[in-house]
């Protein structure tokens, strides 16, 4: 017997549309979700049952394999949607304890759309409902003003990056300036090479993007030597050069949405060092914002102490006292006192907590000064976790 035709397009039609159904569900899921964080908020419960989201678990992997679906790819299936219902439902609470809201919120961003952080703005603002306006900036310098003059509610600047590291300007802003952190982003980059639709490596001679984008990607510059790296204030200026001249000599260092957005060409894709790269974004606003107590939330500090021997431990040692969690130390000169140090501290803590206020009190009374940033709900999800009997049990009998 002839086996029938198999017609590739139909299939990928089928396909298409099964997707479209899927991204429907979920949104009617996401929906769901939001008026469970109603009826939690109203009657006081947590946002999260760790019990009932193993039961749910549990429950999934059997009914995925019954369709033939491993154990593993419906736990990180899953996993996803819990965690995007999650963020919903701890932005729900959020907004609900946010007086005067506005249906519009502006936000100051380097770059041009589909910069490094415009992409993490949007990611930031997916699950929430307020109408996103972005106001770009040319520098981090000018981020800053625009929201401490109030021309917009939020700025949004990268704080570090996991390959390249601190962003040392932006600490020595957040000093200059009395603005509040208000929450925090993070973001998977993959730098992509950018040129013209004649260009490619070979006829490349000199690559332009954000310092930091070209400390990410120094491996690739010492495989190709020919090519030359140069410094613009964001990587989306870079892509606006690129596409202005129209030179194959001429690239830039981008993301695959700039490059899309400016009609330019991806000569390589992921030429970062290391591919799991991650960069950190703060979000900054000139007054506070109040963390439930129900949401897992991050405490910025800075201090700075004497000189004497033991002085920033003698701090420390007050967060150990109450079982606070330091995520991240990092120190900065102090310009008007030569060779003093202040330090930025991330704490896993959020003030509504009883413990926070006491240590935070203890602290002031120890250190020369103290400084509150922030505090602000954490962005990282921790995935629930199942016991790998309950998963090995289900792969077992597959």
């Amino acid at each position: 017997m002839n086996k029938p035709e198999i017609d590739l397009n139909q299939l990928r039609k089928a396909i298409s549309c099964l997707d479209s159904e899927l991204l429907n569900i979920f949104a009617q899921r996401r929906q769901l979700s939001l008026q469970v964080a109603a009826y939690k908020l109203a009657n006081k419960g947590d946002i999260r049952d760790e019990s009932q989201e193993k039961k749910l678990l549990a429950r999934l992997i059997d009914k995925g394999k019954a369709f033939g679906i491993a154990p593993n790819t419906t736990l990180t299936l899953f996993h996803s949607i819990i965690e995007d219902s999650v963020r919903s439902q701890y932005d729900f609470f959020l907004q609900e304890q946010q007086a005067n809201q506005v249906q519009t919120t502006q936000v100051a961003v380097l770059g041009e759309p589909e910069s490094y952080s415009h992409i993490a703005l949007k990611n930031h603002f997916s699950t929430k409902r307020q109408q996103l306006r972005t106001v770009h900036c040319h520098s981090f310098m000018q981020i800053f003003k625009e929201v401490d003059n109030g021309s917009v509610d939020l700025g949004i600047v990268p704080i570090e990056n996991t390959t390249s590291g601190n962003i040392t300007e932006i600490y020595d802003l957040l000093a200059e300036h009395h603005l509040k952190i208000v929450g925090e982003e993070k973001l998977k980059v993959r730098h992509c090479l950018v040129g013209t639709e004649q260009s490619s490596i070979e006829t490349l001679r000199n690559v332009y993007s954000h310092p930091q984008a070209i400390a990410q990607c120094k491996k690739f510059f010492l495989e190709h030597p020919h090519i030359e790296s140069h410094f613009r204030s964001s990587s989306s200026s870079a892509i606006k050069l690129v596409a202005e001249y129209q030179n194959p000599s001429i690239g830039a260092i981008a993301s695959e949405q700039a490059a899309e957005q400016s009609g330019l060409k991806v000569l390589s894709y992921a030429i970062n060092n290391y591919q799991e790269n991650y960069t950190r974004f703060l979000l900054i606003a000139k007054q506070k914002i109040d963390v439930p107590s129900v949401i897992p939330a991050k405490t910025t500090i800075a201090l700075e102490t004497g000189q004497q021997p033991g002085a920033l431990l003698d701090c420390l040692q007050i967060l150990k006292k109450y079982q606070i969690n330091m995520s991240k130390l990092e120190s900065r000169p102090i310009p008007t006192q030569p060779w003093h140090e202040r330090f930025y501290v991330d704490l896993e803590a959020n003030t509504n907590d009883g413990n926070v206020s006491k240590a935070l009190m203890e602290l002031e009374k120890t250190a020369n000064t103290l400084h509150c940033l922030g505090c602000y709900a954490k962005h990282d999800v921790v995935a629930t976790k199942l016991d790998t009997s309950i998963i090995e049990h289900s792969e077992h009998n597959q």
